[in-house]
């Protein structure tokens, strides 16, 4: 009896340990939306209510806001609802509008769809647009679309409706977030909810009283709610009719009224709530000054930190396309066709110092970027030109030997400034002055320490350099690109075509100088041949993997000029079966890559590529390939590094004519070199060819040809070879 006593009690107190986990299970929560466009991290802090809450609580980043064919507002909330880089109409507003009858009968008779609560009745336009000239395969809608196939409830608020000539001009880009690819939202009221007020711009306002209103009553029957406070829209836009007294009058109104509308939301909102609070574009003074990066900010629980994604692989940074697919992620859904990743959280106290010093950084390599690499890039092709009409004018010199010695310091730079550039980071520089000094001490560094090791031996100077370069981004890679991402002659997060991994200038770096050191150790003999076959293999694993490199250009381009400087160094004979192997190789290395990024879901740019193909078809593949003829066609005309490349022909065509057999008496004298560059010309050409960057690509890979052969040829012609 006892015992069975013991045991209904056991039960019983069983029973009530469980109860608590089914009675007070966690709710989904909601979604709330809010939209303050035209302001960065400053104006935020400046609201009461929210630098409150950000002293406790809260995740924030800046955000790539690139769309796709321009840079502008409306684009950037086009990609957030697309999850992808999206193109709308242009020039004209997008224009929203609350179910009436003659609106309804509008949408309906253009669309062939039946209207919701609000409609765009122009959307059409839109998705013609984007379809005929987006180069990225996105949907506009996706985000909206997959809440309304999943049952939840949208509802929009508000609107940055302006006035011009006594003409109501409706902007009401936010129902491009929310709507679904009929360009409908569920609910809510972007029509009649502002009012007169001749103190504010335009002479127009929000009517907060109406519209915390009515968001409380949203609230209550949305899961997801999406808010645009046009105000701060207004004001930029209004600015340049203001002096700078009545601005500051009028942006100290106009956030004192978001505030308010701010701490009700607070108020009102549940502890399973999230809240976005997000700046979907720069003010224009902000835009003008480069700092093209918005804030974003997510509340979702008590900590603070940064807020992170896969596709940028940087703290602190998100893209505009990640925005929709994180509001997803919080109902647990997820839409496939969408290629942005959710947020991670990423906990930090010292979120908003750190995150405004990166940025300092970041608008600072933005700045000098051009300016740095056009030297570079002057310093290089000029130095080729004067050492190439040096040569052919040797004779009439005054002085030769002394010319020629200045010379070649010159050309060298062009081998060290990759280095250089790679390693300034290392000075943790934030301010434009800051970072050219860096780039000048190391440039001092690197040579003196090659002067220093090799004193006149130009050869082993050049395959010092190379190895350096080539040995640093291995290591970077593998520790996740640091240096790579605050390289000044890398990628940035402003301009947004790449966040991580090896860019474009250093893919070609990647492939040349990595064969050239080699080709330096096999001339001196500091090496066996079969360990080139090992060093490759290490080179070409860290450039392509998911998780460290990432570059599938830079891996096809280096996996073939690596194998066939391989079986040059081995004196294998090519013919066409070789060749076909060679392509082959390529095409094997992506599938495999490709599958490793799927299996770890380390979802880099070929993972993502791979799941286009995978969802789309082969149209993925043309989308792709045809985004990277037209971005080379555009940098042929642009690019300053088409200089390197035309300089570098010139050169090379010269040298197979003039001196007679001078190509033919350094392959002989330099044997494993010249395979180098004859495996080095095929991995340029290659890049060229599969690269959206190619022509960058090219060029810096051309770099660890040329230069090596104009000063080994100034060694052969002026100094019979005495300086090596």
């Amino acid at each position: 009896m006892r015992k069975k006593i013991m045991s209904i009690l056991l039960l019983v107190i069983i029973c009530i340990g469980l109860i608590p986990g089914y009675s007070f299970a966690k709710e989904e929560g909601k979604v709330i939306y809010i939209s303050l466009n035209k302001t960065n991290l400053d104006d935020l802090q400046k609201i009461p209510v929210l630098k409150e809450e950000l002293s406790k609580r809260g995740y924030i980043g800046l955000m790539n806001t690139k769309g796709d064919q321009g840079n502008t507002d409306s684009r950037s909330y086009a990609s957030i609802g697309a999850g992808g880089r999206a193109n709308v109409i242009s020039g004209d507003p997008i224009s929203f509008v609350n179910l009436t009858e003659e609106s309804g009968s509008i949408y309906k008779s253009v669309t062939g769809e039946d209207p919701k609560g609000i409609n765009n009745l122009d959307i059409n336009k839109s998705i013609n647009i984007n379809a005929e000239k987006g180069t990225y395969g996105s949907t506009l809608g996706l985000l909206g679309q997959t809440l309304a196939d999943n049952n939840k409830k949208v509802a929009l608020l508000g609107n940055s409706d302006i006035v011009e000539n006594n003409n109501l001009v409706k902007i009401r880009n936010a129902g491009l977030i929310c709507m679904d690819t009929f360009g409908r939202v569920d609910s809510g009221n972007v029509d009649n909810i502002n009012i007169e007020d001749l103190s504010m711009p335009y002479g127009i306002r929000t009517d907060y009283e109406k519209l915390i209103e009515e968001t409380k009553s949203y609230y209550k029957n949305s899961d997801a709610l999406f808010i645009e406070l046009g105000d701060t829209y207004r004001l930029d836009e209004y600015k340049s009719n203001l002096n700078e007294e009545t601005y500051n009058k009028m942006k100290k109104n106009v956030y004192s009224n978001v505030n308010t509308y701010l701490n009700e939301v607070f108020s009102m909102v549940s502890d399973n709530d999230v809240i976005y609070i997000v700046s979907e574009f720069q003010s224009k003074l902000d835009y003008n000054n480069r700092r093209r990066l918005s804030p974003v900010i997510k509340f979702s629980d008590d900590k603070k930190g940064l807020l992170a994604s896969s596709t940028t692989r940087r703290d602190g940074i998100i893209a505009n396309l990640d925005l929709g697919v994180d509001i997803l992620n919080e109902f647990g859904l997820k839409n496939e066709s969408m290629i942005g990743r959710a947020l991670n959280n990423v906990e930090r106290d010292d979120n908003m110092d750190f995150l405004s010093n990166e940025y300092k950084k970041i608008v600072s390599i933005n700045n000098i970027r051009s300016t740095v690499v056009n030297t570079f890039v002057g310093i290089v092709s000029t130095s080729w030109v004067i050492a190439m009409l040096a040569l052919l004018f040797k004779d009439k010199l005054p002085h030769k030997e002394k010319v020629f010695i200045v010379l070649k310091e010159l050309i060298k730079l062009g081998l060290i400034m990759p280095l250089t550039l790679l390693l300034s980071p290392i000075f943790n520089f934030k301010s434009q002055l800051g970072l050219v000094s860096g780039v000048v001490i190391m440039t001092i560094i690197l040579y003196l320490s090659g002067r220093i090791l090799f004193k006149n031996n130009d050869i082993k100077q050049m395959g010092y350099y190379a190895i350096l370069t080539i040995g640093l981004i291995v290591i970077d890679s593998v520790i996740g690109t640091y240096l790579m991402k605050n390289c000044i002659m890398s990628y940035d997060a402003i301009v947004g075509a790449r966040y991580y991994g090896i860019g474009n200038e250093y893919e070609g770096v990647t492939i040349a100088s990595a064969v050239f050191a080699l080709s330096v150790l096999l001339n001196y003999k500091k090496m066996p041949k079969w360990l080139t076959i090992i060093l490759s293999i290490v080179i070409l694993i860290t450039s392509a993997f998911p998780s460290m490199g990432a570059n599938v250009g830079g891996a096809i381009s280096e996996c073939i000029a690596y194998l066939l400087f391989i079986m040059l160094i081995f004196d294998i004979k090519l013919d066409f079966r070789k060749i076909v192997i060679l392509g082959l190789s390529a095409v094997v290395l992506v599938l495999v890559f490709a599958g490793l990024d799927l299996m770890l879901g380390t979802e880099s740019h070929l993972g993502v590529f791979a799941q286009q193909i995978l969802q789309e078809g082969p149209q993925a593949i043309f989308n792709t390939f045809g985004r990277k003829i037209s971005m080379n066609l555009k940098l042929a005309k642009s690019s300053v590094w088409v200089n390197i490349l035309l300089v570098g022909i010139a050169v090379i065509g010269i040298f197979i004519f003039r001196p007679s057999k001078h190509m033919k008496n350094l392959s002989d004298k330099y044997p494993m070199i010249f395979k180098g560059f004859i495996a080095s010309m095929v991995g340029c050409i290659i890049t060229l060819l599969v690269n959206d960057s190619g022509i960058v690509a090219a060029a810096t890979a051309s770099i660890y040809i040329l230069i090596p052969i104009l000063i080994i040829s100034i060694n052969m012609i002026i100094f019979n070879d005495k300086r090596e």
